[in-house]
């Protein structure tokens, strides 16, 4: 079972790339799943620890118990591809809960990378409101955060300049899910 999870701060492009290769994985008749974390864990109020332990004994994170319970459908209609997407300021963390819900998954990491005017840009294309300046802030010390962490294991693309179709041709090759890519195990590069 594999996984391409596309990380980086937020406005990078993620979900604007994982739309992409899914599209281009659909028009090449490749079967695959998408999945935005950011979904699985939109509820309010949060469920308690307790509330976690009681429905699922040794779970810390919703998370978790909702990729289990939608991959658990995919897998049953056959599929063996996910791609997923979120910021993952944790990436340690965010393997372990993805691996308790997918046991078997092999991940690939890809984290995307922008400049700072760039990922401003983009926010301030889809943000709106009392809470834009906020989340520009807090996006660009996303940015620098990843940017300072050691990226072996990982592949890191820059997205500046790029369009999402060409990016994703990029991606989907060096995952070996189109063309002739080098496969889940050659990574920890960059893609520029």
């Amino acid at each position: 079972m594999q996984i391409v999870l596309v990380t980086g701060p937020a406005g990078v492009g993620k979900s604007t790339l994982c739309w992409e290769m899914s599209a281009q994985l659909a028009a090449e008749g490749v079967a695959h799943a998408v999945i935005e974390t950011d979904e699985l864990d939109r509820v309010f109020p949060r469920p308690s620890p307790e509330d976690l332990e009681r429905h699922r004994p040794g779970t810390v994170d919703v998370s978790s118990i909702n990729l289990a319970a939608i991959w658990s459908t995919y897998r049953a209609l056959g599929h063996s591809r996910l791609i997923m997407s979120g910021v993952m300021m944790h990436l340690a963390f965010d393997r372990r809960w993805i691996m308790a819900a997918i046991p078997d998954a092999e991940i690939t990491v890809v984290r995307l990378a922008a400049t700072e005017p760039t990922i401003l840009a983009r926010l301030a294309q889809r943000e709106v409101g009392s809470g834009a300046e906020e989340q520009a802030e807090r996006s660009l010390r996303q940015a620098r955060r990843m940017a300072s962490e050691d990226a072996t294991g990982m592949i890191v693309v820059h997205t500046d300049g790029k369009t999402p179709e060409t990016l994703s041709k990029a991606v989907l090759r060096e995952v070996g899910w189109l063309g002739n890519g080098w496969g889940p195990d050659a990574v920890g590069h960059t893609i520029a």
